[in-house]
Formats: C-alpha cells, structure tokens, sequence
C-alpha cells in the first residue's frame, strides 16, 4: 500500500513560484526548492519530477493567477483610462515587488538556453494582450483610439512598452518616471 502525501500540492507550487521568481530558474537550486517548500529532495523528485517539471507547474500557476498583468480595469470606464490604469498597476506592483514579472524574467534568462521554457512561459503574455487588443477594439468603436494599425499591432506595441517598464521598474527607475512613459504609450494610441 504506498504511503498518503504529507504535503500540500498546491502551496508546494506556489512556494516554489516564488523561489524561481526570486533567484530565476538557473540559480534556483534543488535544495532552494526543498527548502521552500518544505519537502525533502527525494519526496520532491518523486512528487514533482525534477526541477524542470516543477517550474512548468509554477509557470503555469503564474499564468493562471493572471500575474502578468491581464487583470483588466473596470469595464465601465473609457478604453484608454482601463488600459492606462491596467499598465500602472503592472508598474506600481513591479516597482514595490523588485522581482518584476515571472514570465518575462523566464523569456529574458531562458531565450538562448531553454527556449521551450521560454515558449511556456510566453504563454502568460497571451491574455494580456487579448485584454488590450478589446481595449483597442472597443477604443476604436468609441472614436477614442487611432485607427491606422490593427488592432493587435497596437496591444502588442502596448506590451512591449509595459515590458520595458516592468524591466525598468525592477532596476530601480523612479515610479514618477515610469508613470510619465505609462502615460506617453497611451497618448500614442488616441484618435
């Protein structure tokens, strides 16, 4: 008869999230994960696989927690106020947590190395940019957002100006500064 688990899967995951989004997948040794989640080495390898297994998991909490910055405004208000207000919150949360954002961090570090990590992790980018491109959408029937690229182009043009800033966020830049850049990417988009 094998043995019940002793620990929970769930707060296992998200403990060793938090370990590869603090130190990153390569310097995220096995013993860090042990450690943090409160298991022993063989009881991690059995339960989870290995480290790669574990941090699939944990990329995929990630993405399912909307972490990435998804989380939309209230619908109710302008499209360019909900956009303005989704990339401030990613910046102000990037700013007071230094760690910046899992999936850009895995995409950064892992590229070259590990590129189907990096593809997983790629993954956590998709309902944000669902969410701007229905802002644009919407911004567009509105008369509110310009109308001389697609849709996508402009959520994706968004992205990588709220990726920069979560980038920048992480090294220090002051909030003032990334505010004043949140507000430019979105004049960019007006009518």
């Amino acid at each position: 008869m094998a043995r019940p688990r002793k620990f929970d899967t769930d707060a296992a995951i998200d403990a060793a999230m938090n370990t590869f989004w603090t130190k990153g997948y390569t310097a995220t040794s096995t013993d860090d994960l042990a450690e943090s989640t409160g298991m022993l080495r063989g009881s991690l390898y059995n339960a989870f696989g290995g480290k790669r297994q574990l941090f699939e998991l944990a990329l995929r909490r990630y993405r399912e927690s909307g972490a990435a910055g998804a989380n939309p405004a209230p619908a109710d208000l302008p499209p360019l106020e909900r956009i303005r207000r989704l990339l401030l919150a990613g910046v102000d949360q990037a700013a007071t947590d230094h760690r910046g954002c899992l999936a850009v961090n895995t995409v950064t570090e892992l590229a070259v190395r590990e590129p189907e990590l990096a593809q997983q992790a790629r993954q956590a980018f998709i309902p944000l940019e669902n969410t701007l491109t229905a802002a644009v959408e919407d911004g567009r029937l509105r008369g509110e957002i310009r109308a001389d690229r697609a849709p996508r182009v402009l959520a994706r043009q968004t992205m990588a100006g709220f990726h920069g800033l979560l980038l920048q966020a992480k090294a220090g830049f002051e909030r003032e500064s990334l505010h004043a850049v949140v507000d430019a990417i979105v004049d960019d988009l007006r009518a």
